[in-house]
């Protein structure tokens, strides 16, 4: 019973800390009308300090799997919850665009330093329930997410350095918790060893887990990205309809996350991507070609379950990378590369060909997925 205990202890600590670092590095992007008036963060300012955010990230994805290799779960969910909290700090602090930009630098940091070692957690932990497991992972971006809308809307009423002083005192006391509770130790040795360089590091990376994770992301951060312009554009909403549009998407994301985790325990996860493939393509298809009323609903659809396909994807990636945590990291850092890609190759594409066409192949990505079922499935 008390084994019990402390695995239920140590999956909320790291659900709860995903939901930490998620919300330190999403709180920028509501913030910013607000700091362009104090900080002088004008839209060049704006556009360095969000990329600067993604790429902090990216680096915090590969030390953080490399710190899980090496040190252990533990000190992985620590260290992450600590560079972000000090990172809300020091954005709290800030006088300038350039101690705010190192505030930003660090909570990009710390997401990513955090999220193999919390990867691994959950997947250690969820035992024979991983996939629902993973869903509720997701959920907790998901709250992530809203808690940044949340603090933003409410930096109106104590202003925006409170709201980075919440995420701080929300990550610091999660930190605290991971240095208590019983966590999983470090990655046993996979069989085939520990990467030896960056070379194998990328031949062991590209499997089925990083297609899957990749469609994932750069549905999301791409042909999703794009959904509310398209929603004014091709069906004249306004841009408070569209918005809204997604906002409905994003909340009925977090039962898609739950299905679809809970829907890989029971079928498997090749299956279950397969499947969401298929659902996805059919769906990107009604949106971006079928007239209004049937394609807003089919695109709020298309967006929730883009989502789903995220726990699917982790699930895949603990059971391939799973003992070894540089390859946990890279996973995560690949993802974000891939959906920074599939953004900027929409836009640069969409202003030379218009945005409808543009959309119309790219929201069939998701049918790649459909040889998952059958041939392409391997032993992790």
């Amino acid at each position: 019973m008390r084994q019990r205990a402390g695995g239920v202890l140590g999956f909320a600590t790291a659900t709860v800390g995903y939901l930490a670092v998620t919300t330190g590095e999403s709180l920028l992007a509501p913030l910013l009308p607000l700091l362009r008036e104090e900080l002088g963060l004008d839209l060049r300012g704006a556009g360095l300090a969000l990329g600067l955010v993604s790429a902090a990230i990216a680096v915090g994805n590969l030390a953080g799997g490399a710190l899980l290799a090496r040190r252990g779960v533990r000190q992985g969910t620590v260290a992450g919850l600590a560079v972000a909290a000090a990172g809300g700090l020091v954005a709290a602090a800030s006088r300038g665009p350039a101690s705010f930009l190192t505030g930003q630098a660090l909570l990009g940091l710390g997401s990513g330093v955090f999220f193999a070692a919390g990867l691994r957690a959950v997947g250690v932990l969820g035992g024979s329930r991983r996939g629902l497991a993973m869903g509720m992972f997701g959920v907790a971006f998901s709250g992530g997410l809203a808690l940044a809308a949340l603090l933003a809307a409410l930096a109106g009423v104590w202003g925006w350095r409170m709201s980075f002083v919440a995420v701080a005192v929300l990550a610091l006391s999660s930190a605290l918790a991971a240095a208590l509770v019983p966590l999983p130790g470090p990655p046993a040795p996979s069989a085939a060893g520990r990467p030896s360089g960056p070379a194998e590091v990328m031949r062991r990376l590209v499997a089925s887990p990083l297609l899957v994770g990749g469609v994932a992301t750069a549905s999301q951060y791409g042909t999703v990205g794009f959904l509310p312009s398209f929603a004014v554009t091709a069906w004249g909403l306004s841009p408070a309809t569209a918005a809204l549009l997604l906002a409905g998407a994003r909340l009925l994301s977090v039962p898609a996350k739950l299905v679809s985790g809970n829907a890989a325990d029971q079928a498997g996860s090749y299956r279950i991507a397969r499947r969401l493939g298929l659902l996805l393509g059919a769906l990107g298809a009604c949106w971006t070609l079928l007239p209004v009323p049937v394609a807003p609903l089919a695109a709020v659809v298309f967006a929730a379950f883009v989502s789903g396909l995220g726990p699917v994807a982790n699930v895949l990636a603990f059971e391939r990378y799973g003992g070894s945590g540089m390859l946990l990291g890279a996973f995560r850092s690949a993802q974000i590369g891939l959906a920074a890609a599939a953004g900027a190759g929409i836009g640069a594409l969409s202003a030379a060909f218009g945005l409808r066409p543009v959309l119309a192949v790219s929201a069939l990505l998701p049918l790649v997925l459909v040889p998952l079922g059958r041939r392409w499935r391997v032993t992790p």
